[in-house]
């Protein structure tokens, strides 16, 4: 009698637990995941957090948190992810009666864009590992990745040699009174820029950094459009890199800047400050090479007028023989411009002197 009477205790208990998760197994269970900023560059390292809390009387020894994102955000944790065209996050946790757990995974950002955290979804299992639940939640993490810039020796390097060639034509001269700091020299520094006394000291050469005249206005110019089947991600990227760097610098100095490019819904229209560099980053982070269909660079050259006398500074990772015509019309108007391409020079195209290889 009393081993039947314990076989029926049994079932009872048995019946009892699987009837308690059954109704209560994910009630009261709270999942937060969130990122440690919204904002970053290329390269910055960052976390994302997950809290997960049990607000009831009830164990949970079977927890599963489900997640993905894209796989650009790399983790150092790979232990419990599998990552194929997405990072699929899957970590178990063993959580007791009204208790709460924090992880923390650190991540790096290997390139720009927009990226949020989606599928968000949890499974629990009951005591006995017989009944699965399932419950979605709600995820707004998201992280925007501004692009990162080009080291400052090599952007005030490009922009000697904007300046050079712009100056062939309309001088443009550097301020004496604006001195900025000392750099080592590179072949395209002028002479009468060496700074001979902080040359000696540290046995190699350098030179004065000066700022130029800020009474200018640089319109940077884009173009995002894929010209061939075999496209460069390499060169694209660097593209994006030259235009973040060279509007940074302007903003440095107090330039005007605006950037009107066919890879974005809306141009950014001439200004300057911390709010205008913000948005100017946030378009380049947003845009997309692989957008079918983008609006053709030579309509956008056609329209330009050298009004109010900017300078064009036409950044793009491809050469196009009407991209080019459509640039030399618009200089044939009076208009300053400058052709910037990142790479080498390929040697089996003939290709125009005046374009800036990077």
């Amino acid at each position: 009698m009393a081993t039947i009477g314990i076989f029926i205790a049994l079932i009872i208990v048995l019946l009892f637990i699987r009837r308690a998760y059954g109704s209560s197994c994910l009630k009261n269970v709270d999942v937060d995941l969130s990122l440690s900023a919204d904002l970053a560059t290329e390269g910055d390292e960052l976390f994302l957090t997950e809290v997960i809390s049990n607000r009831k009387w009830l164990p949970l020894p079977w927890l599963a948190v489900k997640f993905q994102v894209d796989r650009e955000l790399e983790f150092f944790d790979n232990s419990a992810a599998v990552v194929s065209d997405l990072y699929y996050r899957h970590d178990l946790f063993h959580i007791l009666m009204h208790q709460k757990i924090t992880r923390r995974l650190k991540f790096s950002c290997t390139r720009r864009g927009f990226y949020a955290i989606r599928g968000l979804e949890v499974t629990g299992w009951d005591i006995l590992m017989e009944n699965k639940y399932i419950r979605k939640f709600d995820c707004d993490a998201h992280l925007t990745v501004f692009p990162q810039t080009l080291d400052i020796r090599e952007t005030d390097a490009l922009c000697n040699r904007i300046y050079g060639q712009l100056s062939a034509v309309h001088p443009i001269y550097p301020d004496p009174f604006s001195f900025r700091g000392i750099r080592e020299y590179s072949a395209c520094d002028p002479m009468k820029s060496i700074n001979f006394k902080a040359s000696a000291k540290v046995q190699q050469l350098m030179v004065n950094i000066l700022d130029f005249s800020n009474s200018r206005q640089i319109v940077l110019l884009l173009d995002a459009e894929r010209h061939t089947l075999w496209h460069n991600e390499f060169l694209e990227e660097r593209a994006i890199k030259i235009v973040a760097s060279l509007a940074e610098r302007m903003n440095s100095q107090g330039v005007p800047t605006a950037l009107v490019t066919n890879g974005a819904a809306s141009e950014i229209p001439e200004g300057k400050g911390s709010v205008h560099m913000r948005r100017i980053l946030e378009t380049l982070a947003y845009i997309d090479f692989a957008e079918e269909n983008p609006k053709p660079f030579t309509e956008i050259l056609e329209r330009l007028t050298p009004e109010n006398n900017p300078e064009f500074w036409l950044i793009s990772p491809y050469y196009t023989k009407g991209v080019d015509a459509a640039l030399t019309r618009l200089s044939e108007t009076g208009a300053r411009t400058a052709w910037i391409m990142p790479g080498d020079k390929p040697k089996d195209l003939s290709l125009s002197d005046s374009i800036i290889f990077i």
